[in-house]
């Protein structure tokens, strides 16, 4: 092979190729309507929950510093629906539960690290969780270990009280 010349604009070409798929790989959405196990290298993709009348877990990979999912309800179900943490892990943070009513009453869920829990639980018609179509649920790993979670929820039922959104 020959010597060839590139010229520096076309090496910037080049670099901003492989940051915008590098972009793009983080930005991955994933649709999920079963059980489902997440693997790290999914971190930072937006995760679709189709929910069905007969809930189901979607698991969360081992939590390692810099990993995050976001979860967005796409289709509601009056199910138990659960996003879960492995054995080791913990899910900490804050759940703000709003009813859909005319009333807007809503109720707040705050667990602090040391009182860390195993999992998200999503129900669209309970008055201790949420989980309506539109709802986000945002995990973010900010020690190894540990999910730090902040989910805005809905629900149909008239009065959200005592909620127990994340839970053992």
């Amino acid at each position: 092979m020959g010597t060839k010349r590139v010229g520096m604009a076309r090496v910037k070409s080049l670099i901003n190729e492989n940051v915008n798929q590098l972009k793009l790989k983080n930005q991955e959405i994933k649709a999920v309507s079963a059980a489902t196990v997440l693997k790290a290298s999914e971190s930072g993709a937006t995760v679709y929950l189709t929910k069905n009348g007969s809930g189901y877990n979607v698991t969360l990979p081992a939590a390692k510093v810099g990993m995050s999912f976001k979860f967005v309800i796409a289709a509601g179900g009056a199910a138990n629906h659960y996003i879960v943490s492995q054995t080791d892990d913990k899910i900490f943070g804050r759940s703000v539960v709003v009813t859909t009513n005319a009333s807007h009453d809503q109720d707040v869920q705050e667990i602090l690290k040391a009182a860390g829990k195993d999992k998200v639980h999503l129900h669209a018609t309970a008055a201790t969780t949420g989980g309506r179509v539109g709802d986000v649920i945002q995990l973010v790993c900010v020690e190894e270990g540990y999910w730090l979670c902040d989910a805005s929820l809905f629900t149909s039922n008239a009065s959200p009280a005592s909620i127990t959104t994340l839970q053992d």
